[in-house]
């Protein structure tokens, strides 16, 4: 019987080095770094998106309602679903917005002053939404669109 001769050759495990993990970790990081920023700015513009969307659906609905009662409705600070037929903004329980009826138009936006009946919606961010909640967005009885900023200053257009 021939005897089995040992080589001086290790045999390799199959396994991975600890440089090729935290090559693979610090990648896996960077890439985190950069995803997570750029999906918290998508979430936040959904947001306002749904905000916006919301306060025209809001402006057709008045529109409606002064067609079939030749007037606004009257000013209202917290705008609950149904105060208008058809308007209910979602989110419920917890919005994220809060909606607004300031009739007559106090000329928020300061693009144009309306003769005769008119009116001003706002959107203002609730704690849940996680927008900073001195942020305010208008759109009036002129389809005039601006936004409040936190330090105050107003952009026209959104």
């Amino acid at each position: 019987m021939a005897a089995k001769r040992r080589t001086g050759k290790r045999t390799t495990g199959r396994g991975f080095t600890l440089v090729e993990v935290m090559v693979v970790i610090a990648i896996l990081a960077i890439i985190a770094a950069i995803a997570i920023p750029i999906y918290s700015h998508y979430i936040k513009d959904a947001k306002i998106g749904r905000a916006e969307s919301n306060l025209v659906l809001l402006s057709t609905l008045m529109e409606r309602y002064y067609q079939n009662n030749n007037a606004y409705p009257a000013s209202n600070p917290s705008l609950i679903p149904n105060a208008i037929p058809g308007w209910n903004p979602g989110n419920n329980p917890n919005p994220l917005f809060t909606y607004a009826i300031q009739n007559p138009d106090q000329g928020a936006c300061n693009v144009a002053t309306p003769a005769g009946p008119s009116y001003e919606l706002t959107a203002k961010p609730t704690p849940a939404s996680g927008l900073p909640t001195s942020e305010t967005f208008f759109l009036d009885s002129l389809n005039d669109r601006c936004e409040q900023l936190p330090n105050g200053t107003l952009v026209i257009g959104w």
